[in-house]
């Protein structure tokens, strides 16, 4: 069994999968490893700040954006703070990335 991190292996996400992996004991296989040690991929590094393609946020989006904290995974959080509620479960599944993160 082995637990593997994209992130390890040059590629810009961060996603943790559970390979089980069996094998015949009769045909006496060595072990087998997997180690990845590559250096992540921060999402600064792919960002695209100069295409013109991309559209514009969404206004509901962008009212939101000056309560948006450092560390918010997502929109959630800052969406609590601009209806000035302690806490809402709306824009969860609107993500933030950082620069300095793997996606």
């Amino acid at each position: 069994m082995f637990r593997l991190n994209s992130a390890t292996m040059g590629v810009p996400q961060a996603r943790e999968r559970i390979f089980f992996i069996g094998r015949k004991k009769s045909l006496k296989l060595p072990d087998l490893k997997l180690e990845f040690n590559k250096p992540p991929v921060c999402f600064g590094a792919i960002a695209d700040r100069n295409s013109t393609s991309h559209p514009t946020l969404r206004p509901s989006i962008e009212k939101r954006r000056p309560y948006v904290e450092y560390g918010d995974q997502n929109l959630k959080f800052a969406d609590a703070k601009y209806r000035n509620l302690t806490t809402y479960n709306a824009f969860f599944s609107t993500h933030l990335l950082y620069d300095d993160t793997v996606p």
